[in-house]
């Protein structure tokens, strides 16, 4: 892999030369394959196949290596929200917030899509918390909702807005995750354009935008509240300067977690700016010495509170307060829409972890019936179908709609979602498998 040198410069020097060429050397090892189990659809009987030799990842009780890179695309109980591909390294937002967060509060993801964050933090905040799920960019922001509504837990809003509108809302959260935009070193060993991409002046640039975020969203994190900050890069501008920028102009205390001294996690890389000498405690996760991609995470607790956190949340009002001031693209079940004299119900439902499935009949299909119905081609259905609105399931996962006319079936599966590949795999490699 060609680095700019400019990079590989600064780099070193940051490093020290031995965690350098143990970087340089894991740059050129395939990059590591991990996926996360949901917990609120992953069946009691199933196993992750014994063929891909699942390994656990420590710090996030749901998330396990792989061997090898299945066809995912291709595995409808990815689209059913059984589990969710995810780079190892940012499942650690489990571990600190089942760490710090022990009753029910209300979060906020903020620079969030693809959505594997706020998967892996609703699965680790306790029952009864409600988060907050924004991405900016609309495109960006429809794949965010798209992988939350596959997850299906109820308690999940979805908003497409920028941090200066969660500002002027005046709503307060417990938790806010800012997993800033950045130059995206930690992405070089799996995407060639990051590497293209890559200039001091984006790293510049990228490190006002992320105090700019910051500082736009300050006041939304209640006093007592824990910011949990993360960049997918390595230069300390972007990571421990912005901590210790952070620091300084708030009032606000770096916080730690404990780690395993063989998760092989490397801490700061500069000298502790605190003043009080405290410990400079943050996180990173690199190449070669850490089984992941580049990724650094920081602890953030805004002062003034002793009685953290609120135990009676009253989530109504944040509902209301959203619905008014925020552009919702999801959130829990959508109603259904008239068409001619039936109620066709939305995709949501059917993917839902609270919704009651039994007000459909639920037919089962095969794999090939499967992958037909999620690439939104015709389907045949047995004579023995119910005719009316129909809950196709695979290995007991629903997958979604039809419309059974006895001739023919609609498929109801929504256009934007489907596997566009062309491609037809010869066999079906087992991820899940039932016990």
């Amino acid at each position: 892999m060609q680095l700019p040198q400019e990079f590989e410069a600064y780099t070193r020097a940051l490093f020290g030369d031995s965690l350098y060429q143990s970087f340089l050397k894991g740059l050129e090892e395939p990059a590591p394959v991990s996926i996360r189990l949901n917990p609120f659809k992953f069946p009691a009987h199933a196993t992750i196949s014994d063929d891909l030799h699942p390994q656990p990842v420590p710090w996030c009780r749901e998330g396990f290596w792989l061997n090898s890179h299945p066809n995912f695309t291709f595995d409808p109980l990815l689209h059913a929200g059984v589990y969710y591909v995810q780079e190892a390294s940012s499942m650690f937002l489990s571990h600190v917030l089942r760490h710090w967060v022990k009753h029910p509060v209300v979060a906020l993801d903020l620079c969030a899509a693809p959505g594997g964050k706020t998967t892996c933090a609703r699965a680790a905040l306790p029952t009864g918390s409600l988060l907050f799920s924004n991405e900016p960019i609309g495109k960006r922001a429809q794949i965010l909702a798209e992988n939350v509504q596959k997850f299906g837990h109820p308690d999940v809003i979805v908003t497409n807005n920028y941090p200066r509108d969660y500002k002027k809302t005046k709503l307060v959260f417990d938790i806010i995750i800012a997993d800033v935009p950045c130059s995206g070193e930690g992405m070089f060993r799996k995407d060639a354009q990051a590497v293209e991409e890559w200039s001091l002046q984006n790293v510049k640039n990228c490190r006002q935008l992320q105090r700019s975020i910051i500082a736009d969203i300050w006041e939304n994190l209640k006093p007592g509240g824990l910011l949990v900050y993360s960049t997918c890069t390595f230069n300390a501008h972007e990571n421990e300067e912005n901590i210790a920028w952070i620091l300084s102009q708030y009032d606000a205390q770096l916080l730690s977690v404990p780690t395993g001294e063989d998760w092989n996690i490397t801490g700061s890389l500069v000298s502790n700016p605190l003043p009080d000498g405290n410990d400079f405690s943050v996180y990173r996760f690199i190449p070669g010495r850490t089984r992941g991609e580049g990724f650094f995470m920081a602890i953030i607790r805004k002062q003034d509170k002793d009685n953290y956190p609120d135990d009676n949340i009253k989530t109504s009002k944040y509902i209301s307060e959203a619905e008014k001031r925020l552009r919702i693209l999801s959130h829990g079940v959508k109603e259904g829409m008239l068409k001619g004299k039936t109620i066709v119900p939305d995709h949501s439902f059917a993917l839902s972890t609270t919704a009651d499935k039994s007000a459909y009949p639920i037919l089962p299909v095969s794999y090939a019936t499967a992958v037909s119905y999620l690439r939104h081609e015709a389907i045949t259905l047995p004579d023995s179908a119910p005719r009316g609105i129909i809950l196709l399931a695979y290995q007991g996962q629903t997958l979604g709609f039809v419309k059974n006319l006895g001739n023919r079936a609609n498929n109801l599966y929504p256009q934007e979602w489907r596997i566009k590949s062309s491609h037809v795999p010869e066999e079906h490699k087992i991820i899940i498998s039932r016990s």
